[in-house]
């Protein structure tokens, strides 16, 4: 099992600033954390991979979660999670809020297939520390 994030920004504008390292940390990281549930595999299959697309929207109070996704092919389940943009931005550490956020939208969807995230919950602060001690994380990096 393993879980990817993606980024895609569909308006105008609005974007966060991290990079395929940070999107690669994060999966590694989440993935070690936690394991797919009975009902999971049994909707879906064992080999399959989620993957959480991050984007945001202006006029968001809170997430919006739009999927699933499936990929039979490739065997890929995704979740697009839409930030509320404007609160994060209002926030004294956008960056910071933007993750915890993107926390939120990943225990909801995890709470769906009822995969177990109290290792993850246990590790979130640090998680976040991490990336936001990482400037390599942030913008584009070849």
């Amino acid at each position: 099992m393993k879980i990817y994030f993606g980024q895609i920004y569909i308006q105008v504008g609005i974007s966060f600033p991290f990079n395929h390292l940070f999107q690669k940390f994060l999966g590694t990281e989440i993935t070690k954390l936690v394991e797919f549930s009975p009902k999971f595999i049994k909707r879906y299959a064992e080999d399959y991979s989620l993957m959480f697309r991050i984007s945001a929207k202006k006029e968001l109070a809170v997430n919006e979660i739009k999927g699933p996704t499936v990929y039979k092919k490739d065997k890929d389940v995704e979740f697009s999670i839409f930030l509320p943009y404007t609160a994060i931005m209002q926030s004294t550490e956008p960056n910071r809020e933007a993750l915890k956020y993107l926390f939120e939208g990943i225990y909801e969807v995890f709470g769906k297939y009822e995969i177990n995230i109290s290792m993850l919950k246990s590790e979130q602060g640090k998680i976040i520390d991490k990336i936001m001690s990482s400037p390599e994380m942030f913008g584009y990096k070849e």
